[in-house]
């Protein structure tokens, strides 16, 4: 049963905005289940830079239980649930803040860090018998970003076994001097091999080079631009809109902040008079 003086419209928006959040929460949640299951990796539960599926888990779990916390706490009136909400949140804009204050004081150093992070991902790439959560990762940011390594292509053959450039593995490896088809420009199902062998081996004869047509102009087939340089200057050119997502995401969390506090004094005032 409501109680008398709590407004209904309050606390239904502050259901349903709750509800948005619990559901989401539990898709993040039920994602990144779905992809640890998949590649049965429950024995190698690593960090968030070495498995995205990690990542979506912890933040679907901590986005479903403070959308329970609210949703719950609004349609009962029931001000702890409430206030672990709020607490939550304030916990939460406060470490978002603190995230975007960091990240443009040291913004000198996020292209290195992003690159750091790369050369891990491009080291773990296909190490294992499975495609795993991190390689899907890469692939993803080369294609959709039209880029390739962290600085150059050539983090490949440097950081890659299987694309490691000598002339031992040019003879063994079809994969060597070579990049993933996610570095391709134009890949197709028909020619998935287009990244393969575009590059040539320390002190490789020319004779050898000739036999390999992609050697002579490797731009003319994979991406040259590493993605370190080109994730940062994507965010340089769409700093507004990032900018303007940031706020809005702000504004609706104080909003649900302000809502609560507001929901918990007037519920803490009924009690207190009906008790008197």
């Amino acid at each position: 049963k409501s109680l008398d003086g709590v407004s209904k419209t309050s606390k239904y928006i502050m259901v349903f905005f709750n509800l948005f959040f619990w559901l989401v929460g539990g898709l993040f949640l039920g994602v990144g289940l779905y992809a640890r299951l998949q590649n049965n990796s429950w024995d190698s539960l690593g960090g968030f830079s070495s498995d995205p599926a990690v990542l979506l888990i912890v933040m679907g779990s901590i986005v479903f239980i403070v959308g329970f916390c609210g949703c719950v706490g609004a349609l009962r009136e029931n001000t702890c649930l409430l206030k672990i909400f709020a607490y939550s949140m304030c916990v939460l804009l406060i470490l978002e803040l603190a995230a975007g204050a960091l990240a443009f004081a040291f913004r000198d150093r996020v292209e290195k860090e992003i690159s750091d992070k790369m050369i891990e991902a491009i080291q773990k790439y296909h190490t294992t018998n499975v495609q795993t959560d991190l390689d899907d990762a890469v692939e993803g940011v080369q294609n959709n970003f039209g880029c390739c390594g962290a600085i150059s292509p050539r983090d490949w053959l440097n950081n890659n076994a299987y694309n490691n450039c000598t002339q031992e593995t040019f003879n063994k490896l079809l994969t060597a001097c070579g990049v993933p088809p996610s570095c391709c420009r134009n890949v197709t199902i028909l020619d998935s091999q287009c990244g393969y062998k575009v590059y040539a081996y320390p002190n490789m004869s020319f004779a050898e080079r000739a036999r390999w047509s992609r050697i002579a102009n490797p731009g003319a087939y994979i991406y040259t631009a590493g993605c370190a340089s080109t994730l940062v200057q994507w965010v340089r050119d769409n700093y507004v809109l990032l900018g303007i997502v940031a706020v809005s995401v702000a504004l609706v969390q104080l909003i649900g902040i302000i809502m609560s506090c507001n929901m918990i004094t007037t519920i803490d005032y009924i009690l207190r008079t009906h008790i008197t």
